[in-house]
């Protein structure tokens, strides 16, 4: 299978899955750890991921993925998608469906992300534009909860360096995962189109804003013994948040998200189609039908709270390592050995 993108549809592929994930709780472990120091701490940790946007830019034609690393980026984009689907199960039994069976919500979603899959890939490539109203929307909402933010909440920095504050710039990783996906999609650009670094930068400093705003929000909201305590933070503020013409605004927001977490799923299994599935194989909708049968069995066998709260607390190591670490080294060593994305077509 191959597609070809434009640069806001890579663009737009690359923001729904690094935010679609991890947006509506990854406050909650930077600021755990890095106290009053979590934005600081955050801009460091995006401008690294940005010089690294670079230099996937300038040295995509050395990406080249063989069947052994093939291998690896599937195993770990679907354990990613397990573990979020497991994730947004437990957000849906929380905040909306508490007496549906797991099962139940799971197979629903995973039905519509499995009928977005098999159809075009046009169609899961175009599928995040119906979402940038939502986000629109989102920041409005967000604003709307100014009168009750303590801007004296964001100083000082640095008055508590405790023996776990490095860990706000680890926890700070979880914004950028998906990175890799750019230099993934990158051969993927119609021929001739270039990417500058200009696009690269309004790109990020999209991204990073976003984020940013998630995280200065929370500080401001809460105390730092509070935070500890709210595993979702950003919907606790939209809970706390009353407008005349809606009843529960984090439920809203719970639907804004869910829609928006599909999308990310529907995204991620674009990539692994166009990846796994660049010559063309026997059958591939029964493939994909497959693919999600089993994600949603293992999501639903994994669905407890303590296994939830270990993924959460070390699924960030091998974002690191196949977000940053490995594509870094598979460049390195297909520069080395002259080896390019044009050897993609022959054999492994």
């Amino acid at each position: 299978m191959t597609i070809q993108l434009t640069k806001m549809q890579l663009f737009l592929l690359m923001f729904v899955m690094q935010t679609g994930f991890v947006y509506t709780s990854f406050q909650n472990m930077v600021i755990e750890h890095s106290k009053r120091d979590a934005t600081f701490q955050f801009l460091i940790v995006a401008f690294i991921f940005f010089l690294q946007v670079l230099f996937f830019e300038r040295m995509h034609q050395y990406f080249f993925l063989n069947r052994f690393t093939k291998a690896l980026y599937l195993i770990y984009w679907t354990s990613y998608i397990v573990v979020f689907v497991v994730y947004i199960t437990y957000v849906l039994t929380t905040w909306v469906f508490p007496n549906t069976p797991e099962i139940v919500l799971i197979a629903i979603y995973l039905s519509v992300c499995l009928y977005a899959s098999i159809s075009r890939p046009e169609t899961a490539i175009n599928i995040g534009v119906v979402l940038i109203p939502m986000f629109l929307l989102f920041l409005f909402f967000m604003f709307l909860t100014l009168p009750s933010l303590q801007v004296t909440n964001l100083l000082p920095f640095f008055y508590n360096l405790s023996d776990t504050w490095y860990m706000g710039f680890v926890f700070s990783t979880y914004a950028f995962g998906g990175a890799e996906m750019y230099i993934v999609l990158r051969k993927y650009l119609a021929k001739g189109v270039k990417v500058s670094k200009k696009a690269l930068a309004i790109y990020f400093s999209i991204l990073t804003s976003f984020y940013l705003l998630s995280i200065t929000f929370t500080l401001m909201f809460f105390s730092l013994d509070e935070i500890k305590l709210i595993p979702e933070p950003i919907l606790y503020i939209l809970h706390s948040t009353e407008v005349t013409f809606i009843k529960r605004l984090d439920l809203f927001f719970v639907y804004i998200w869910l829609s928006w977490s599909l999308v990310a799923i529907v995204n991620y299994v674009l990539v692994i189609r166009v990846v796994y599935f660049e010559n063309k194989i026997k059958y591939p909708k029964v493939k994909l039908l497959i693919f999600f049968a089993v994600t949603g069995v293992t999501a639903d066998f994994l669905i407890r709270f303590s296994v939830l709260e270990f993924f959460k607390h070390n699924l960030v190591y091998g974002n690191i390592a196949f977000t940053f670490l490995l594509p870094i080294l598979i460049i390195l060593i297909n520069k080395i050995r002259g080896r390019t994305v044009s050897d993609s077509a022959k054999p492994s």
